[in-house]
């Protein structure tokens, strides 16, 4: 793409060099003119000068971008910054509740004079102090297991946290392994264009020298076309596959996105066995400590329903002071320091409240508490046995795949021998176009199912390792 931009314009100025002395002495203005066009054209070049591509993104880093950019991440994140509020929260309400007031007031006119306690026309200032405080004592054990709760959803909300991370991770790992598949499948469709294309150049020789027939000919150009079909088809496949990476990862549109296509198959040192696999997902991986901790909020949230049918006690105390002076006459009475003193007051008291009745409301908590709770655990039984059958499935698959990959691998030689065999004989006059087009669609078809297999077979392997118990993001 660059020598033909660039060459045009190297022509130009290879033509303008060539003006006579004595044609730019006579026409000083059309020589400018030309410098100046000159100019633009340099610019111009410069402008069109490629931006450095960015460097091809690995599968991990993929996913490590997919991750940090995930709108559900953040989401889950802010989520677990209200439940660490919570359990701030929650705590605080187990210390005593204290609170402080100053008041001040004037009075005109006809007002209660605090020294004899009868009415006089006088203009009075008073300033008052108080401070109070309260602490359950008993409250059915509520302010405890509220605690206890919001300890646990703080724990459910990593594992939370991990789960969606885990999700986007598993999204773009699939999408990421169709854009290589796509993109092989462009490389194995362009190697077949290209051999169909010499095929139909080598029997268009062959039918000018009489040793092919016109039929024979056509029958190869019809697989050329339908081999460049192919290729039209999987290049608008790998540029679906492509947009859905992006998507998944939240990769800015406006910008080129390059993975690195140059993956190596993975093959275990020593598979796990199924029981160790399955017992590391169903203790450890974040959809069934996420359920364990679901059930332990809803029994706690069932045990602060119950206990708000138990009596409560509080105690508390507080003090109090007061100041008082006669606007019109402030000697008539103390001093502030002194009246702050001698106006101390100090109270002591305890409060128990017990439930007697207050429209079922109470009882219909508490039910409904341990419906939830009841729920609860009936969601982990169901998360646990989807948990144990994706991971027999994945178990399976791999060593599914890894069979498929090994058979694929000598079909795929098979049929480009078989292929080249034929080939040797079409050139012969042995076999006639026919036999070619179906080797050659065998090789394809082997290749392709190779390629199928081999890909299927890494994200199997890294699926089961996740699920006994190695992250996904390595």
């Amino acid at each position: 793409m660059k020598r033909t931009v660039l060459n045009p314009w190297v022509s130009i100025i290879w033509t303008l060099s060539l003006i006579p002395a004595h044609a730019t002495t006579t026409t000083h203005g059309a020589a400018v003119d030309s410098l100046a066009i000159v100019s633009e054209i340099a610019d111009s070049i410069k402008d069109r000068t490629p931006v450095e591509q960015p460097a091809p993104m690995s599968l991990e880093a993929c996913m490590r971008y997919a991750v940090e950019h995930s709108p559900a991440v953040r989401r889950q994140d802010y989520t677990n910054r209200n439940y660490r509020q919570d359990y701030i929260e929650s705590v605080a309400a187990l210390v005593p509740a204290v609170s402080g007031s100053v008041g001040a007031s004037t009075s005109f006119g006809r007002s209660v004079d605090p020294e004899t306690n009868t009415y006089t026309d006088v203009s009075n200032f008073d300033n008052s102090y108080s401070l109070s405080g309260q602490i359950p004592v008993f409250a059915g054990l509520t302010g405890i297991n509220t605690v206890r709760a919001a300890r646990v959803m703080r724990m459910q909300g990593v594992e939370e946290l991990q789960l969606a991370r885990d999700e986007i991770a598993l999204k773009t790992m699939q999408a990421y392994f169709d854009v290589v598949y796509y993109t092989e499948s462009v490389r194995l469709a362009r190697e077949q264009l290209e051999t169909s294309t010499a095929e139909l150049a080598k029997s268009r020789k062959l039918f000018e020298l009489g040793l092919k027939s016109a039929a024979d000919v056509a029958e190869v150009e019809s697989q050329q076309a339908s081999d460049d079909y192919l290729v039209t088809q999987q290049e608008n496949n790998l540029a679906l596959a492509e947009i859905a990476l992006s998507e998944a990862m939240n990769y800015p549109a406006d910008r080129p996105l390059r993975i690195d296509t140059a993956l190596e198959i993975e093959t275990p040192a020593g598979v796990a066995p199924f029981d160790e696999v399955l017992g590391n997902a169903l203790e450890y991986n974040p959809k069934a400590v996420a359920a364990q901790h679901d059930v332990r909020h809803s029994k706690l949230q069932f045990s602060i329903a119950k206990g708000n049918l138990y009596p409560s006690l509080y105690v508390g105390g507080g003090y109090s002071t007061n100041f008082f002076m006669n606007l019109d006459d402030r000697s008539l009475y103390a001093s502030f320091p002194n009246q702050f003193r001698d106006n101390r007051g100090f109270y002591v008291s305890a409060q128990l409240s017990i439930p007697i009745f207050g429209g079922l409301t109470r009882r219909a908590s508490m039910n409904r508490a341990r419906n939830n709770w009841r729920i609860a655990e009936q969601n982990r039984t169901e998360t646990l046995r989807t948990l144990q059958s994706e991971v027999a499935q994945a178990y399976q698959q791999m060593l599914g795949y890894g069979k498929e990959f090994v058979q694929a691998s000598k079909k795929s030689d098979a049929a480009r021998l078989a292929y080249e065999a034929v080939s040797g004989k079409y050139e012969r006059g042995m076999v006639s176009a026919l036999d070619l087009q179906t080797a050659a669609d065998k090789l394809l078809e082997a290749r392709s199912e190779r390629l199928r297999a081999r890909l299927q077979y890494i994200i199997k392997v890294r699926l089961v390792a996740y699920y006994n118990g190695e992250p996904l993001i390595r």
